[in-house]
């Protein structure tokens, strides 16, 4: 017989033992490779959800700037577009609140993405045959009409924010009309399993809110349709939309990282197209003076346009000046002049900051008397004529000038400057009397008296003189006074620039026509488009980079199903060496008659190799159904860590082969490493049955002896100086607080100590000589028994032990913020509500003129004004971005940014983690010498989603185009704050001074009132599409995916440790094959069947219950400071089930021990022995 048949004869022979480390080694394979296919699914499920959301959409621009609809048929003409582009939609892309009213109910929806799209965007969506919405029809995703409970044919009101040329928080912002209603009547609804429903600029795995509707309705309510010229309005305006969306026909580029290069090509296009109405600039003609003026429709020209006008000027070799021109409220003279009874003033006069040009075709100013010195101290003011007169003034007089400034809440209050008169000009035929020195305002430059003005801020219309009112008749919005143009620009700062028009000469030889297309095209030139807010974003190239995944489920699920995998292992040595030590007697007699030790070791690897990999194959397949499973918890019972149902499995044969290679390697491993054991016994002692090296000596019973007391003096000592406040409650690292490290260490001392002792009295044991009879006399020598193997017997209790000290301290570990109440040290920092609007606040809803400028469906009854009164609203900015919290499981790179108010910096508050100082806040104020904007972030976003740290960087607008550099100074430790980032107020606006008003608040109210607030605040504010939450509720949500992902581990680990349960019971096994004839003998000399079973139960019992009674202690004692805590959740009836099936399942498995041990024949076991 060869060596090969030898081997198939002696695998069939021990089937039974070879057939368990089978299973044992499918269970490992199952579980590794299970867990690869998870995350290679989890991958693919969001590679596939992208392609779903976005259809045919492969880039996009879209943003805060509204450009001609045109723009989208002038790019699909261009010569420079790229090849691959195939369709360009134009599209509104904007954010709105929901409401649909019945007789008992008022429903709102908040945060709701809008699309306004006609058959160009609708053609690129994956929808069947739904047709587009047509005028005054919306379209609603499943999620939106499940939260309105809208149906077909039901009507429904949109509300959205207006947009504005001008900012709402500058002075002459519409700051009061600022949303419109659109009534539209629900035409379709899409499934969960639309494609279409699913649309998302952004990476989310969860069903956005999606409303879709006619972009003509959409542009007609929103005052951005195309007016044609008439006799009414001269001024024509092209149709204007904020988005574009591009779909390429070649299908292989928008997947690759090509994808970047045409998105350059496509901007390369875009800057090429651009006009100047597409950037809501206008170039104005001054014929009679000879110039052109570059104006914008926001009044003000933002600071990158005015350098771009700048260089083209220049490039062009023409003159300019720059203006900036501002309403002063009133002008009085410091001092009455002499021989008048009244204080002489005049209302409403515009004022100019320029640099009085010398040279034509800007100047030179005519000056009454004697010219001033140039340029002007920023004390000095020149008058005109008209205005000089009106207060009686000459050169040198003091007057006293009143103008409002902007408050950063919208508020607006009046401060008055004093000037020195340096000069008076002369009016009419000057430069003085130029009324383009001032852009044109709809409602206020065209209006024929101060009474026709759309009031920007309340005006006292009843101090206007009939001086005034003739001035305006006369010269409407010329300047009656000049500033030196730096005082100006000091004066009336703003975000959005500083100046108010820039002024270039013609052409020589060139009329204002060729000269202002000249200048245009210069300009155009440039302009970089990614600071004007269109850049291009390859957004389904960064949408599948996106999918790669914040948490790499692979990992996740190995360290989930750690104890399965580790149980496995274990039991495959358990068990292979349980088949050796029965055929030891053979593997003796192989070396006697010739074969040496290594060709016996040979032919058994040989067998279990087989074995193995057999095992191996099949956890293969075993994987697959593993991953199935989990797949499917993820949908169903452990929804709340992903968030979607849209998953499925994939199988790549990359994971099937590294899956079956680990745990082919392990099983190797393990067996290998108990083969080894034979070298150790002597032939005779193989024949013999002995199937273990000599036991450890007895010093080793001595160490463990003084680790046990060294432990429990250690824990001892921790718990009184924690308790007595030696120990203080200050921070550690990450969160956690000396006194908690401590009691963890306490826990894990006590596990240690319990182990030792266990170690300790099974040696100190066996000395000691059993006095008594019965069934207790025989459950002391099932305790004996334990000590006979002890390193066995502790390092199974161990392995039970520590499964269970891990899964108890993982279930403690749930919390419940709902029942926690509100503290300025904690997440919540104090605070009851946090809400969201679609709409930004420019008031402030702490003080009574701003809620009653923005409250105004609120109820009017004494408790709603006292708990309007009581509360206290934090507002921030915000600059949209990627949701960066945990319920997103796609990589995000560019999350929200928040500004945060001075108010909340010198409150201070929050819980932080691993940050330094003791209001952690004012590091956002702390300039840097680099350059860097401070920012903070919660400790889960930055670490796990943004995977950034103190100290890292995030580049704005990203990493890979970076104009600026926030620098993490700081983390929260499990806040509300989950999900984006923090900066001052002061640098947001710096960064975005697009963003206007506030659009997040935190609001403290006692929790009995939160509700009803709540109701207020939603009703009071819907146009603005006030959302108001719980802070408790919105803490729930973050920590439900922490709480899941610890109940999937409890799951997954109570597995493991019922596997490990039955490893207990192999040992056993074993240790009744290695003492059968010891048992043998008992029975022979008297005890009966029963009495055996009950020693081997009494030692199977002894040490389950000892791990599961050490780890649940120690675990207990480590988490008790969050035990204590109020906002402690713990599932105490799934961990006791857990726990009570491990119990049992330990039992019934010792029970095949006692069987082998009562049905051994007495004699013949006697005899072998």
């Amino acid at each position: 017989m060869n060596q090969a048949r030898f081997v198939i004869k002696s695998l069939t022979y021990h089937w039974r033992t070879n057939l368990a480390v089978l299973l044992g080694v499918i269970a490992a394979t199952a579980v590794i490779g299970g867990a690869l296919i998870v995350g290679d699914s989890v991958r693919a499920s969001l590679r596939q959800m992208t392609l779903d959301r976005l259809g045919k959409i492969d880039y996009v621009v879209s943003g805060h700037r509204f450009f001609r609809e045109q723009l989208a048929d002038d790019l699909q003409k261009s010569s420079s577009l790229p090849e691959s582009i195939e369709t360009i939609a134009p599209a509104l892309v904007l954010r709105g609140s929901l409401e649909k009213n019945r007789e008992d109910l008022h429903l709102r929806v908040g945060q709701v993405n809008i699309f306004g799209t006609d058959e160009r965007l609708w053609s690129l969506l994956d929808h069947g045959d739904i047709p587009a919405p047509e005028d005054d029809q919306a379209i609603l995703n499943s999620r939106v009409a499940e939260q309105l409970e809208a149906s077909v044919g039901d009507q429904i009101t949109l509300w959205i924010e207006l947009p504005s040329a001008i900012p709402r928080d500058s002075l002459l912002g519409e700051k009061e009309e600022q949303s419109v209603e659109i009534t539209l009547t629900v035409s379709q609804i899409l499934d969960e399993d639309s494609k279409a429903g699913r649309l998302a600029l952004l990476p989310n795995q969860q069903l956005p809110l999606d409303l879709f509707l006619s972009l003509d309705t959409l542009q007609a309510a929103l005052d951005l349709d195309e007016i044609q010229p008439s006799r009414r309005d001269p001024i024509q305006r092209p149709a204007r939309v904020n988005s574009l969306f591009f779909s390429s026909h070649a299908e292989s580029i928008p997947d690759s990282p090509q994808a970047r290069i045409v998105a350059q090509g496509l901007e390369s296009a875009l800057k090429q197209s651009l006009t100047l109405a597409d950037l809501n600039l206008k170039i104005i003609p001054n014929q009679q003076r000879n110039y052109l003026s570059l104006e914008s429709e926001q009044m003000i020209l933002d600071p990158q346009i005015e350098q771009a006008g700048r260089e083209a000027a220049k490039k062009l070799d023409v003159a300019t000046s720059p203006v900036m021109v501002y309403i002063a409220n009133e002008f009085s003279p410091l001092k009455p002049p002499t021989g008048t009874e009244k204080t002489p003033y005049s209302m409403y006069s515009i004022v100019a900051g320029l640099d009085f040009p010398e040279q034509p075709p800007f100047g030179p100013f005519k000056f009454i008397g004697a010219k001033p010195k140039l340029p002007l101290k920023e004390n000095e003011i020149v008058l005109n004529e008209w205005l000089a007169n009106d207060l009686k003034t000459k050169v040198g007089d003091q007057l006293r000038m009143k103008y409002h400034v902007v408050g950063s809440r919208g508020e607006l209050p009046e401060v008055e400057q004093t000037f020195t008169v340096a000069g008076i000009v002369a009016l009419d035929g000057t430069p003085a009397a130029d009324r383009k020195l001032t852009p044109d305002m709809e409602g206020i430059t065209d209006a024929d008296t101060f009474g026709d003005w759309e009031q920007p801020f309340p005006m006292k219309l009843d101090k206007v003189t009939d001086r005034d009112e003739e001035y305006w008749d006369k010269y409407k919005a010329t300047p009656k006074a000049f500033l030196a143009l730096e005082t100006a620009q000091t004066l009336w700062n703003s975000r959005y620039g500083t100046l108010t028009s820039l002024r270039f000469a013609t052409l020589p030889d060139k009329n204002t026509e060729e000269t202002s297309s000249a200048f245009a095209a210069s300009l155009l030139s440039n302009i970089d488009v990614l600071k004007m807010g269109l850049a291009i974003q390859p957004i389904k190239f960064l949408g599948l980079a996106a999918a790669s995944g914040t948490t790499d489920f692979s990992g996740l699920f190995i360290g989930f199903s750690f104890f399965i995998i580790l149980s496995a292992i274990i039991l495959i040595r358990l068990l292979f060496k349980l088949g050796v030590d029965r055929r030891v007697s053979s593997i003796g007699l192989l070396s006697a008659i010739g074969f040496t030790p290594a060709q016996v070791r040979q032919i058994i690897f040989k067998e279990a190799l087989l074995v193995i990999l057999s095992g191996g194959i099949l956890g293969i397949l075993a994987a697959i159904g593993y991953a199935s499973l989990m797949l499917y918890g993820l949908r169903t019972w452990w929804i709340g860590a992903i968030g979607t149902r849209f998953l499925f499995v994939d199988l790549t044969p990359q994971s099937l082969a590294i899956g079956f290679l680990i745990a082919v390697f392990f099983s190797g491993f393990v067996i290998w490493k108990s083969m080894s054991e034979l070298k150790q016994i002597s032939i005779r002692g193989l024949l013999s049955g002995v199937n273990s090296p000599d036991q450890e000596p007895a010093r080793a019973a001595k160490r463990v002896g003084l680790t046990w007391k060294i432990s429990t003096v250690l824990a001892l000592v921790l718990v009184l100086a924690t308790v007595t406040g030696i120990i203080p409650k200050q921070e550690a690292f990450s969160g956690f607080s000396l006194q908690t490290v401590c009691f963890f260490l306490v826990g894990t001392l006590s596990l240690v100590a319990s182990l030792s002792f266990l170690s300790s009295f099974l040696h100190t044991d066996s000395t000691t000589p059993i006095q008594g009879n019965g069934g207790f006399a025989l459950v002391k020598l099932g305790f004996r028994n334990a000590g006979r193997f002890r390193q066995r017997s502790v390092l199974t209790t161990a392995l039970i032990a520590s499964a269970t000290f891990v899964l108890v301290s993982v279930a403690a570990g749930h919390r419940n913020p709902a029942v926690e109440e509100p503290d300025k040290d904690s997440g919540n920092g104090g605070f009851t509500l946090v809400a969201e609007t679609s709409s930004p606040l420019i008031f402030d809803l702490n003080t009574v003129d701003g809620r009653d400028k923005m409250l105004v469906n609120a109820p009017d009854d004494p408790e709603t004004k006292r708990l309007l009164k009581e509360m206290q609203a934090i507002p921030f900015r915000v600059k949209p971005g990627e949701n960066a919290s945990c319920l997103n499981i796609y990589q995000t790179t560019v999350p929200t940014i928040l500004g945060v108010p001075q108010e909340l910096i010198e409150r201070g508050g929050f819980k932080f983690a691993d940050t330094p100082g003791d209001n952690p806040w004012e590091l956002l104020n702390q300039p840097q010498n680099d350059g860097s904007i401070p920012a903070l972030g919660d400790m889960n976003t930055l670490m796990y989603s943004l995977h950034k740290g103190i100290g890292a960087s995030v580049g704005i607008p990203s990493d890979e185009r970076p104009e600026h550099e926030l620098k993490i100074k700081g983390m929260f430790d499990g806040s509300i704050f989950q999900g984006v980032l923090l900066i001052s107020e002061q640098h947001f606006q710096q960064l975005f001074p697009e963003q206007a008003g506030f659009q997040y608040f935190l609001i403290e109210v006692p929790t009995k009132d939160a509700m009803q607030l709540s109701s207020i605040l939603e009703t009071g504010l819907t146009e603005y599409g006030f959302d108001a939450d719980l802070v408790a509720n919105r803490l729930a949500d973050f920590l439900a995916v922490q709480n899941t992902y610890l109940s999937t581990f409890q799951t997954l680990g109570g597995l493991g440790l019922l596997l490990g349960t039955l490893g207990l019971a192999t040992v056993m096994l074993r240790n009744v094959v290695e003492r059968r004839s010891e048992l043998a003998l008992l029975r022979a000399v008297g005890m009966t069947g029963s009495d055996v079973a009950l020693i081997v139960l009494a030692e199977n019992a002894f040490l389950l219950i000892w791990g599961l009674a050490s780890g649940i202690v120690s675990a207990l004692l480590a988490m008790l400071p969050h035990l204590l805590s109020t906002g402690a959740d713990i599932p105490w009836f799934s961990g006791m089930v857990i726990l009570l099936a491990v119990l049992i399942t330990g039992m019934l498995s010792a029970f095949f021990a006692v069987l082998s041990a009562v049905r051994a024949p007495i004699l013949a076991t006697l005899r072998s022995h």
